[in-house]
């Protein structure tokens, strides 16, 4: 039996337009990108049913004939991915009500969310992220790729990138590639500050800092010291690798350890948390503005042709 894949690929408040315009309904390599996320779901052998939550209408028109359920989107992320995950619940689709009965069904149940705006995304990783997801230990799973692996996608001399913003930690320098392996009704409590977290996700905007920082100030006594700490550490590495310091920023990210990270997120989300990284790196490649998608554009097939090479090597 498979997971069931939610694509939240809304444009309401969470999400950024690119030229005005759902990201998900942009063309690359002459596929609305939603397209090639349903079409890479629908060819991976451990996904069952796809879920993808946006405009309705524009949906039908570029997936309406795949196997992928559309329902409409909400006011916001979150009630779109809750929207979603309840849509994949066959009581909740014959009748529209969250009961005892459903949630204590449903507890356990894990779900596949990932964004729509990830074009690159292959079944290779699809694949690699799922296996190394144990759910028997863990109720929510993120996944990650390594600065390495997203080097070749960056900017280079005589050729155009996308410039990806990372988290610096004792092993290595990631980004979080949306991709998010979860129990929602064990998460039920917890949310909203996912939700917040990924709202404030533009850590180069100085607001979403502030925000976050008061996010974390609300979190109450007994967390606020310790998670100040290592968000402060975590801002600073970034920032001293911003103005060309990589050697201090080392230094300062020797104390943000990825276990440390997973400890302190499991405590302050109280749930089992885990990070699992890929090695591919399409999932990490998303639209996150206009400039981006020019470049994605131009390079989409030299960039296919790379995941390609290393899904090749993996297998």
């Amino acid at each position: 039996m498979g997971i069931d894949a939610i694509v939240t690929a809304g444009d309401g408040r969470a999400a950024r337009r690119v030229f005005k315009k759902n990201k998900a309904l942009l063309d690359v390599g002459g596929v609305p990108i939603i397209r090639h996320i349903v079409e890479t779901l629908q060819a991976c052998g451990s996904i069952d049913n796809i879920v993808v939550v946006g405009p309705r209408d524009r949906f039908e028109e570029v997936i309406g004939d795949t196997r992928a359920h559309i329902v409409p989107q909400k006011r916001s992320l979150a009630e779109n991915g809750w929207e979603g995950f309840l849509q994949s619940l066959p009581e909740y689709r014959d009748k529209p009500e969250i009961t005892g009965a459903l949630i204590e069904k449903h507890y356990a149940k894990h779900v596949l969310f990932l964004s729509g705006d990830i074009p690159l995304l292959s079944v290779e990783e699809l694949e690699q992220f799922i296996s190394n997801c144990d759910m028997d230990r863990y109720d929510y799973i993120a996944g990650i790729t390594s600065e390495e692996t997203l080097r070749e996608f960056g900017p280079r001399k005589g050729r155009p990138g996308i410039k990806m913003a990372t988290f610096h930690t004792r092993e290595g320098n990631f980004r979080q590639n949306n991709l998010h392996m979860a129990r929602p009704f064990v998460l039920l409590n917890s949310i909203d500050l996912v939700l917040k977290v990924y709202e404030y996700r533009y850590q180069k905007e100085l607001m979403n800092i502030g925000r976050a920082i008061l996010e974390i100030v609300r979190l109450g006594p007994g967390k606020i010291g310790k998670t100040l700490v290592l968000y402060l550490l975590l801002q600073i590495s970034a920032g001293l690798t911003a103005v060309g310091l990589p050697g201090l920023a080392r230094m300062v990210s020797y104390a943000v350890s990825r276990h440390k990270l997973e400890r302190l997120i499991s405590e302050v989300l109280g749930t089992r948390f885990r990070l699992v990284e890929t090695t591919i790196g399409g999932a990490a490649l998303d639209v996150d503005n206009e400039k981006d998608f020019m470049v994605l554009s131009v390079m989409y097939r030299d960039w296919v042709n790379l995941i390609n090479r290393r899904t090749h090597h993996l297998a």
